[in-house]
């Protein structure tokens, strides 16, 4: 082999070594940026894991709680009037005149094909009254939502909409409130 082909043979090898050498640095690199943003990932993991695992009696409590004061009804009607009646009365004990009460049917969520979407399985059953009230102060109207809101009645406001009557701090409103509950099974009765 010449002197010539061998300084050409060592320039091939070193260029050879070099592109070698920064291709495997950058994969190197690469891959340790990858292990390390895993392992932030598994340390994030880690630690709402841990900090689940610490609140767990809090949340066995809080669903003991629930199976304590969550109401039980046997039908979606007798709910809808239960939830009427809790309406009616907080409003004749604040002096509100509320209009025809409508009781709605509960509906499936529509999805954007137009079917029905299944909704997930949840722990309470819903039955939903909507009120319009017109010409009440703010005063009354917001005392009165405040009272049917308590935890243990299990009542929600799921739409509120209000609206200005124009006269002295007066609104008119329209609220759907919505009681959850748990559906208790009605006894069979057998022959014997």
């Amino acid at each position: 082999m010449k002197k010539s082909e061998k300084v050409l043979l060592g320039i091939f090898a070193a260029i050879f070594i070099g592109v070698a050498l920064i291709g495997g640095g950058a994969f190197a690199f690469r891959t340790y940026f990858e292990v390390q943003d895993e392992v932030e990932l598994l340390r994030d993991r880690l630690s709402s894991m841990n900090l689940a695992v610490s609140q767990g009696t809090e949340w066995a409590e809080r669903h003991d709680w629930l199976d304590e004061n969550a109401p039980s009804f046997t039908s979606n009607k007798e709910a809808s009037a239960r939830l009427l009646d809790a309406i009616m009365q907080a409003a004749q004990k604040h002096s509100l005149d509320i209009g025809t009460p409508q009781f709605l049917e509960p509906t499936a969520a529509i999805g954007p094909d137009g079917m029905p979407v299944e909704e997930e399985e949840t722990h309470f059953d819903k039955a939903a009254v909507k009120t319009i009230l017109t010409g009440v102060t703010e005063q009354a109207f917001y005392t009165w939502l405040h009272a049917l809101q308590q935890p243990k009645n299990f009542i929600g406001i799921t739409r509120l909409q209000i609206n200005p009557s124009g006269t002295n701090k007066t609104i008119n409103a329209e609220v759907e409130f919505t009681q959850f509950y748990r559906e208790k099974s009605v006894p069979k009765v057998t022959k014997n």
